[in-house]
Formats: structure tokens, C-alpha cells, sequence
């Protein structure tokens, strides 16, 4: 007698499968995962007992009692290992909103290790700096003058030095400044302001970590995105730390999310070491089931904080900018055309960082070259961010049938970043009509979104949905502001015109990540035949008031059919706790 195959069956559940036509209208109750970690049967309750019996399953059963469960969330712009590596052995600052909280945890940090030749860290706001040049340098210099202290802003782009980092890294008054960089200088004394924005080759001083360093890193950054109830990633060129460690993960077994990664392409160096980097990245993971490599990314331009996003028209007066400065692009455009051309030939997607409306025209056209020339090509092309987009340039791209990946994170007037910083440099009308997600789901754009974490450095999808959703206030606890009582509030809101629905948000994190990714047979969606990858929620998300969606807990998060909230297979995990398990025929 054959011995019967086992099942584990998810039952009493408000389960939105992101499948099909209406999938919000009509959840279904009832999951069936093999042990392989395939999805069997979806539907109802009736339904699973009489798919158990037909199929002779051994099957284990978990009571949902009527929690809800999304498909796992995709993130389609990440850094790795997020902030793991700052967290674990840096300054870390990327909770502090103000001057005074910025520079106590800078301090607490040099006085609780004195024995360090520099000082490392990661996470200041350019808003801060009370002027639009960001912080100073002599701020960093009343703490510690005698060694080097460098700091990375929130958005990845600005370096904040003390006076000893500067002359350490050779960077004066006079030094020759990157094409689309920027380093301010203060125009009473003709000294340096201790920021440098897209300057990254000046700036020779790094931290080191050894393997077991790097490694425990890549270990919390998936636990912190599991934590958050993802399940799928798009890395975005892996350069803070090495991807063997990522395969050392897969090969202990313990890589539980499904993952791409990028390579770079960049302007000052020759495209064949980006091909190359690709083929080493392939090459490292040809076995492995988990993780994909089939893109390369660019960057078109800066950012608005450091004045180097490129704009079709100039910057606002409070920037400090020259009257008719506009930034650059980063690359030329002739050039452009022609490694975007050479990316489709060899069959890469195409995911290019573009801020300034002047940087995405240019991508857009540059790409629509690239499809014109390779038309068979399933490139699946990706523009994130999208701060400022002209109208014709929103129809293009859903015309070329380009992927926008969205951070709705930013999308609403961020306290301590909206009026210092967005409408200080861009005004305060191209500020109010930034990062537009409704019409660009209107001009038929797949729209995924992310967190580009650790940009936000709180990745919690359900703070991004209400934000896409409201275009407003999205967590008051963790900007240290009032509650607000209705999305129509103004203090906060931003343009309600680019709200979304509920279900194109929910969409946007799954099912469209999936396709982004090339995985949309696999995840993004819960029906048989995929992955058992998913979400379970203390509530039912669309019955519930828009500007309390910040609120939802994740109870737990499923990957092939099990709990990954903890590594260790011998613990009681949290699916277990929901209801205990029961055979049943």
C-alpha cells in the first residue's frame, strides 16, 4: 500500500488571492500546500475536505479563524543588506528626525567607543541641515575633531564629513567635482559645508567587516524583510556587501525568500566589466533555485535633496543653485541609447534610478530605442522612483509598457523633509505634484512598489499601501506627530488626485512585483500550481479605515508552505500558535 502524501490545509481564512478579475470582491477560505511547498487548491472550506479525501492526503490543519492572508509582499527595489551592517557595527540615525536627536546618537556612539580610529554611519536626513545644503561639517567637529567621522544620508546619495574626513579624503575648496555631483561651499566663508552629494569616487575612507560580520549581516536583513512579511526582492546592485554570502546562506539552507539581483552600468567605466560582473553573478548562482540574475541598473541622475536630479526646468531660488541651474544627467545621451541597445542584446532588463523629469525623458527615450532595435526581447524595462514625470512621458511609458517601481513612503508631505527640503528646492507647486502613481496606473503602467529600503528604513508594506491609498500622513508615532482624523486632512496631504485603490496598491506589492521580477508563474498571486508564499493579518485590510491600514500585524509570514519567522525548525512557530495542528483523512 502506498504510503499517503502529506498536506498541510489552512482552513476558516479571509483569503485575497490576487488571482483574477474582481479577486477583492470574492476571498476564498481554504489553502492546500504539499510538502514540497506547492500550493494544491484554493477555495472553499467544503471544497478543501473534498480535495483531502479525493487526493487521499495525510493533512495537517491550521484553523485561521477568520484572520486575513495576502500573498507574500515583493519588494522591487532594495538595497542589501539593508541597514544590517550599520545596525549591527555603525552610527546608526535612521530613527532621528531632528538636529538635536541626530547629533546625541553621533556622540553617544564616539564616547561609548573611543578606541576607534574613524567613526562610521548611516542615516541623517538633509533636512536637518536647516538650509537646503543639509548639515554642517562644523556640527560633526564640536563632537570630534581628531578623527574622521563620515555619515551616509537616508537616501544614499550625500556624505557628511567633519573638517578631519575631508582633508583626510583630500577633498578642499577647490577639488574638481564629479560630473553630476555636488559639494556645497559656504559663500561668506569659501569653506566646504561638510556635504558631498554624488561624489562617491572622492570619498576613499570605507568601513571593513570581515566574512562573520557580513555574514551575520545578510542573516538580519532577511529576517528583518521576513519580519515585514516579504517573501520576494528585486537587489539592487549588491555592492555593500559581497552575494557569496547570500549563496552561503542558500547552501546552510537557510535563504528562505525568492530573490534577483542586479548588476551596474556606469557612464566612467567600460560595459563590458558590467557584463562581466553579470556573468560572475550567474555564474555563482547557476544551481540555485532561489535566486535570479537577468538585470542591470543605472542611474539617470542625483537627487532633489543634493540639487543633482536633472530637471527640465531649474531649480527653486531656496536651493542656492545658480539662477538657471537644472542638474545633469549622468549620462550622455547618444551613450545611453547605445548600452541600453547593448543590455537588450544580451537579453537584461533595463532598471534605471531617474528623479528629475529632464533624466526620465531622456530614459524613456533612450529605451524606446532599445525595444525598437531588439522588439522580441521580453525585457520588462524599470524606471523607480519617478519624483517628477511629465504627462506625455507618463503615456509613453505605458505605451512602451514600462514597469514603474514606486516608494510611496515619500509620497505624502514627509514632516521634517516636505518644507525643508522637497518644496524648498523645487517649489512649493512641483513639490505638491511629485511622485504620481494614479495617473500613471491610468496611462496603463504596471506599477510595483518598494521601499528602496534602507532609504525607508522602516520597510512596513502596510505603511506604504495607507500612503498610496490616503497620498497622506501614514505613521504619526514614528514622525513624532499628531494622529489626523481623515485622509482629507491637509497638514500632511499631497496631491489626493494620484491616490490608488486599495486592490492596485495590494497589486502593486504582489502580483505586478511578481511579473517585474519574471516570477509571475511562481508568486505574486495565490492559486495552485505556485509557491505557498504568504501573509497572515490581524485583519481584514478592506474593512478597515484607510488611515489605520499603518496599524495591521503580521501574525505570521508563509514561504513554500512554512513558518519563516524563526530559522530554527525546532521552535513552536507562530503559524503553530494560531491554531494547533490536527490530522485529518
Amino acid at each position: 500500500m502506498d504510503a499517503k502524501k502529506r498536506a498541510t490545509v489552512w482552513k476558516n481564512g479571509i483569503i485575497y488571492t490576487v488571482d483574477g478579475a474582481r479577486w477583492a470582491e470574492r476571498p476564498a477560505e481554504s489553502l492546500i500546500c504539499d510538502e514540497g511547498g506547492e500550493l494544491l487548491y484554493v477555495g472553499t472550506n467544503a471544497g478543501a475536505d473534498t480535495y483531502v479525501r479525493a487526493e487521499g492526503l495525510l493533512a495537517d490543519e491550521i484553523d485561521l479563524d477568520g484572520k486575513t492572508v495576502l500573498p507574500g509582499f515583493i519588494d522591487t527595489h532594495v538595497h542589501m543588506p539593508g541597514s544590517a551592517l550599520t545596525e549591527l557595527y555603525e552610527i546608526y540615525i535612521y530613527r532621528a528626525r531632528t538636529k538635536d536627536e541626530t547629533l546625541k546618537i553621533v556622540r553617544d556612539f564616539i564616547e561609548a567607543h573611543p578606541g576607534m580610529d574613524a567613526y562610521f554611519g548611516n542615516g541623517f536626513l538633509m533636512g536637518i541641515g536647516e538650509d537646503t545644503r543639509g548639515p554642517r561639517k562644523e556640527w560633526l567637529d564640536e563632537i570630534c575633531a581628531d578623527k574622521p567621522i563620515i555619515l551616509g544620508s537616508s537616501d544614499g546619495h550625500s556624505l557628511w564629513l567633519n573638517s578631519m574626513a575631508l582633508e583626510s579624503n583630500g577633498i578642499f575648496p577647490g577639488t574638481v567635482v564629479p560630473p553630476g555631483g555636488n559639494i556645497p561651499i559656504d559663500a561668506k566663508t569659501g569653506e566646504l559645508w561638510g556635504i558631498v552629494t554624488d561624489c562617491e569616487s572622492l570619498v576613499t575612507m570605507v568601513p571593513t567587516y570581515d566574512d562573520d560580520q557580513q555574514y551575520a549581516a545578510m542573516k538580519k536583513f532577511q529576517e528583518t524583510m521576513l519580519r515585514w512579511g516579504y517573501t520576494g526582492a528585486m537587489l539592487i546592485a549588491p555592492h555593500f556587501i559581497a552575494p557569496r554570502f547570500l549563496k552561503r546562506l542558500e547552501d546552510e539552507g537557510l535563504l528562505r525568500m525568492k530573490l534577483n539581483i542586479s548588476g551596474l552600468a556606469d557612464p566612467d567605466r567600460d560595459f563590458d566589466e558590467a557584463l562581466d560582473e553579470i556573468a560572475r553573478y550567474r555564474e555563482q548562482f547557476a544551481d540555485s533555485d532561489r535566486v535570479r540574475v537577468r538585470t542591470i541598473k543605472y542611474f539617470a541622475d542625483g537627487v532633489v535633496e543634493g540639487s543633482t536630479a536633472y530637471l527640465s526646468e531649474p531649480y527653486d531660488a531656496r536651493a542656492g543653485m545658480p539662477e538657471d541651474f537644472t542638474g545633469c544627467a549622468y549620462w550622455d545621451a547618444e551613450l545611453l541609447k547605445e548600452s541600453f541597445g547593448r543590455s537588450a542584446e544580451h537579453g537584461l532588463q533595463i532598471h534605471v534610478h531617474s528623479i528629475g523629469d529632464a533624466a526620465t525623458e531622456e530614459v524613456i527615450d533612450a529605451m524606446a530605442y532599445a525595444q525598437t532595435a531588439h522588439p522580441d526581447a521580453d525585457s520588462r524595462n524599470v524606471i523607480t522612483h519617478l519624483q517628477l514625470v511629465k504627462s506625455d512621458d507618463r503615456r509613453r511609458m505605458g505605451e512602451l509598457k514600462i514597469i514603474g517601481s514606486l516608494q510611496p513612503f515619500w509620497h505624502f508631505k514627509e514632516p521634517d523633509w516636505h518644507d525643508s527640503v522637497d518644496a524648498a528646492v523645487l517649489g512649493e507647486e512641483r513639490a505638491y505634484f511629485a511622485y504620481p502613481t494614479r495617473s500613471l496606473v491610468a496611462a496603463g503602467v504596471k506599477v510595483t512598489f518598494s521601499g528602496d529600503y534602507p532609504v525607508s528604513s522602516d520597510n512596513n508594506p502596510f505603511w506604504a499601501i495607507e500612503a498610496a491609498v490616503t497620498r497622506n500622513l501614514n505613521n504619526p508615532e514614528a514622525y513624532g506627530v499628531a494622529e489626523i482624523d481623515s485622509m482629507d486632512d491637509e497638514t500632511w496631504l499631497r496631491n489626493p488626485d494620484e491616490r490608488v485603490s486599495l486592490a492596485d496598491a495590494i497589486e502593486a506589492y504582489t502580483i505586478n512585483g511578481a511579473y517585474q521580477l519574471f516570477r509571475e508563474d511562481e508568486i505574486g498571486s495565490l492559486r495552485a500550481g505556485k509557491c505557498a508564499d504568504f501573509v497572515i493579518i490581524d485583519r481584514d485590510i478592506f474593512r478597515v479605515d484607510p488611515i489605520k491600514l499603518d496599524e495591521t500585524q503580521i501574525l505570521d509570514v508563509v514561504a513554500d508552505g512554512r513558518s519563516v519567522l524563526s530559522f530554527d525548525d525546532d521552535a513552536t512557530t507562530m503559524t503553530q500558535r494560531i491554531a494547533p495542528f490536527s490530522s485529518f483523512m
